[in-house]
C-alpha cells in the first residue's frame, strides 16, 4: 500500500531539514585558548625574551610565539587550539655583547650581539623543554653563562 503523495513529500522535507540541522550543529569553532607564563635568564626576570610553542608531533608547525614583558610575564589569548596540544618550547634573547638588551632601534642581525639562550633551547629538535597548552602556569629559569 503507498503513501499519499503529500505525506511522502512532508516526510522527505522532514528528513531534509533534519540533516541540515544536524549538519549545522557539526560545525565545531575551536574554543580560543591562552598561553600564561613567566621565563627567567639566570633567575632574573628579562623582557623580550621569545618564547615559542611548537607542536610535539611536528617540529615543523609553530603553534604560537610571544615576547615576555620586563617582568619576564608572556600572556597569549585566542590561540585556536581545538583542545589540548602537547609542545615542545624554544627561546630567544638576543643582547649586547655585554649581556645588555638590545636598542629599540637595532636588530639582532646587526653586529656586535650575542644570543644568550642556549643554542638546544633554540631549536624545536634540541629542546628538551615541554609544555601541554592551554597553560596558565608555565615557569622556565634558563640557564647561561654569558
Amino acid at each position: 500500500m503507498s503513501q499519499p503523495y503529500w505525506f511522502s513529500t512532508i516526510l522527505r522535507a522532514s528528513g531534509v531539514a533534519l540533516l541540515a540541522f544536524v549538519v549545522a550543529g557539526c560545525d565545531v569553532t575551536p574554543v580560543p585558548q591562552t598561553a600564561r607564563g613567566k621565563v627567567l635568564i639566570n633567575g632574573q626576570a628579562r623582557g623580550g625574551i621569545e618564547v615559542t610553542f611548537w607542536d610535539a608531533m611536528n617540529h615543523e608547525s609553530m603553534l604560537v610565539s610571544t615576547t615576555t614583558s620586563d617582568d619576564g610575564t608572556f600572556l597569549v589569548q585566542n590561540i585556536p587550539l581545538g583542545g589540548m596540544k602537547e609542545c615542545v618550547v624554544t627561546f630567544s634573547k638576543p643582547a649586547l655583547k655585554n649581556g645588555q638588551d638590545l636598542p629599540v632601534d637595532m636588530k639582532a642581525s646587526e653586529g656586535n650581539t650575542v644570543e644568550l639562550v642556549p643554542k638546544d633551547l633554540r631549536d624545536p629538535n634540541q629542546s628538551t623543554v615541554r609544555a601541554t597548552l592551554p597553560t596558565n602556569e608555565f615557569q622556565y629559569d634558563i640557564t647561561t653563562t654569558k
